[in-house]
């Protein structure tokens, strides 16, 4: 597994633990991104690692979540 998911993971727990609930959550794309190790490109929703980049619908998508393209955001737990 690559470092920036398990940080992502180890994000996200922290995030379920402080809301106190297994329901939903949203993750900035920006923060998504620094959690992978990377630096993230807001105008083209690009997240860049050291020898390659990702757009961040595929980040969400491979972690299992659902990416809004308005708020740049994607969304874990949904139904």
């Amino acid at each position: 597994m690559h470092q920036g998911h398990r940080l992502f993971g180890i994000a996200l727990a922290v995030a379920l633990a402080a809301t106190g609930c297994s329901g939903t959550v949203r993750m900035a794309s920006t923060k998504s991104c620094r959690a992978h190790g990377g630096t993230y490109d807001a105008s083209a929703h690009t997240c860049t690692f050291e020898r390659s980049s990702k757009h961040a619908a595929a980040i969400c998508q491979e972690e299992g979540g659902y990416y809004d393209p308005n708020a740049d955001y994607c969304e874990l737990g949904r139904d």
